[in-house]
Parts: structure tokens; sequence; C-alpha cells
């Protein structure tokens, strides 16, 4: 009998507990909170930093390796037809890659003005690094 006096004193606490406490939020309300919270966390987690894929960086070395090639067989030929502009289109390939490279391995942009000294300056870096083309 004691257990059935319990059982009524518990319904009856829970129905004063839901007179008392607030309702759910509406549905729409509902949504639009787990929306922001759904945001707020995607905004302020942290987030892995993806390690570079090698191959990448290998497909890099490769490109930079023959760009040189083609650069030092141009300059070595005598007469080659439009020398100049194949040298100038081939030099900006290869700065362009160099600083594909430099971003790969995380080098800071260099304070040279030229493009030759930068040039040089990223190859050293990199060089430091243990690149090789």
């Amino acid at each position: 009998m004691a257990w059935l006096g319990a059982a009524v004193l518990f319904l009856m606490l829970c129905g004063l507990l839901s007179l008392v406490l607030p309702s759910p939020p509406p549905t729409r309300l509902r949504r639009r909170l787990q929306g922001l919270t759904g945001w707020a966390h995607g905004r302020f987690r942290r987030r892995p930093v993806p390690l570079p894929d090698p191959f990448d960086t290998l497909r890099l070395q490769t490109r930079l390796g023959t760009l040189s090639t083609k650069i030092r067989r141009v300059e070595a030929t005598p007469h080659v037809y439009a020398k100049a502009h194949r040298l100038m289109a081939l030099e900006a390939a290869y700065d362009d890659l160099l600083d594909e490279a430099c971003r790969l391995a995380g080098v800071p942009d260099p304070d040279a003005k030229q493009p030759e000294e930068k040039r040089w300056q990223e190859e050293q870096e990199l060089a430091s690094r243990g690149w090789s083309w």
C-alpha cells in the first residue's frame, strides 16, 4: 500500500512540475535556435590543418626540374627563333611554380624588388628546406 501512495505522490509532483516549468519552444523557434547553434559551432570550432600531400610536392619538384631544363636549353642554343619571348614565358612559368612551392613549404615572401633576386632567394629558401629539382 505504501508503494501506491508513493506512485500517486510521484504523479502529483510530475503534474505540478509540468505546470510550473515553461513549455518547450515552438517548432519554428526551435529550428531557428538549432540553426544558430549549429552555425556558431561551425564558426568557432577549431579545424584541423590538413597535411600537405607528398605527391603534390613531388609533382611540383618534377615540374620545376622540367622548366629549369628547358630554360637552360633555350639559353644554351645560339640560334632560336623568338629566344627572348620563349625565355620570358619560361621564366614567368618558373616564377609561378616557385611561388606555389614556397606556399606549400611555408616560406615567407622575400623582400626583393628584382625578379632575379626574388627567384634566387626563393630557390635558396627551398633548398635549405630540403627541396631539390
